[in-house]
């Protein structure tokens, strides 16, 4: 399948940073310098030195105090974090560049003074990646453009008029989302030093504005494309489809909470089933009588979305009524291997809570500013999507929402 979905995602990532530029804010700029170790991605995984990764960023303190958004998350500081990582052995494992939109919120002010917490999800490029003869070695990344993920503890340890001196602590994740095989994904657990230049104003109002409250009914409708890579043996990467419904409401203009429905087809499950692939005809044969039904997944879910005007942080948390194809998908993706020979996964503990506990996690980009809760809108959404925390597929999805005031 020659659809890529990080193509739309960096689309998407310069639409959000083109958001938030919009607003009322203070402009921040920070260097930060990281060292620490990487996790080995298998048991053949080469040895790694320290991974050492560098990181420019370029962030607006939001100050507006007519922004509701704003005032319960304490002013943040939104931006983009543009990243270098050496993971410890270029050879096979290259060098990784990477592109984050982030938030950063001041925590725990009551007890711990100038703590912030810092989180951006956005896209990696990577130097190398897996080759069956070449690169064997390297089955962490197998394709060129990946997820990525971080999270950051920041602490300021000293003040200066010029620059803020900060101690980061952190962790950054780095996986393709199952577009292909292997994805067992780059984890990093990083500690170093951060100096952000420019200085983060206060409101100019000197009285914090009262939260104007509100409380928004709305109905929703989504439909997306995917992209999944079965197994080891099926790599190539083919579509899910999506569509889902939602009804909840929309609090403040800031928190949007929502059940719904949703349905997915997987492309490689009803292939799958179509050629009568390994376990179909002896273990499984009920699924080739109704081949369309088997390869999809009905189910409903819980949303929250944190809306930032044209910008939101979108979290979903699912609950399979039926895949029937798991069973399958779940034993050849837990395969062993001893003597020379792999052997499939068995059905257990595990399989059952995966069967049943699917996840989304991503960005949206809504056409008109959410902060006017206008009437209708439409959303664009990058979003991977999981089985109790294992990444299932990637998503590019369109949304309408009609509010109901």
């Amino acid at each position: 399948m020659k659809y890529t979905q990080y193509r739309f995602l960096f689309v998407g990532l310069i639409m959000l940073y083109s958001g938030m530029s919009l607003l009322q804010a203070q402009t921040t700029y920070s260097f930060e310098y990281l060292i620490g170790k990487t996790s080995a991605a298998n048991s053949w995984f080469p040895d790694l030195d320290a991974n050492q990764t560098a990181s420019f960023s370029i962030g607006k303190k939001i100050t507006d105090p007519q922004l509701n958004w704003a005032h319960y998350l304490n002013h943040p500081t939104v931006g983009i974090n543009l990243e270098y990582a050496n993971f410890g052995n270029k050879d096979v494992l290259g060098s990784g560049y990477s592109l984050h939109p982030y938030l950063e919120v001041p925590i725990l002010e009551s007890t711990i003074k100038n703590l912030s917490w810092h989180t951006g999800i956005g896209i990696s490029y990577f130097t190398q990646k897996y080759h069956p003869a070449e690169n064997w070695q390297n089955k962490a990344v197998s394709t060129d453009y990946s997820w990525s993920f971080r999270t950051f503890l920041y602490y300021r340890l000293w003040h200066h008029s010029a620059f803020d001196t900060r101690l980061s602590l952190g962790y950054t994740h780095k996986s393709n989302g199952h577009t292909r095989w292997p994805n067992n994904g780059l984890n990093s657990f990083l500690a170093g030093i951060n100096l952000q230049f420019g200085k983060s104003s206060e409101p100019k109002s000197t009285a914090e504005k009262s939260i104007l409250k509100s409380q928004y009914r709305y109905f929703s409708f989504e439909t997306g494309i995917g992209s999944q890579s079965l197994s080891r043996l099926y790599v190539d990467a083919l579509p899910v489809y999506s569509t889902g419904i939602s009804y909840g409401t929309i609090y403040d203009n800031t928190f949007k909470l929502g059940l719904g429905l949703y349905y997915r087809f997987y492309q490689s499950y009803y292939d799958y089933i179509k050629a009568e692939r390994e376990f179909i005809n002896d273990s499984y044969p009920w699924l080739k009588k109704n081949v369309f039904y088997n390869s999809s997944t009905y189910g409903i879910n819980t949303s929250a979305e944190i809306l930032m005007n044209h910008v939101s942080i979108v979290a979903e948390l699912g609950l399979n009524i039926d895949k029937p194809f798991y069973k399958i998908d779940y034993r050849i993706n837990n395969e062993g291997y001893a003597n020379g020979e792999y052997f499939p996964g068995e059905i257990d503990t595990k399989y059952w809570i995966k069967r049943f506990v699917s996840g989304k996690m991503g960005l949206k980009y809504y056409l008109w500013n959410t902060k006017n809760a206008p009437k209708y809108n439409l959303s664009i959404g990058a979003l991977i999507c999981s089985n109790l925390g294992q990444a299932d597929y990637s998503e590019l999805n369109i949304g309408f929402i009609h509010i109901l005031k």
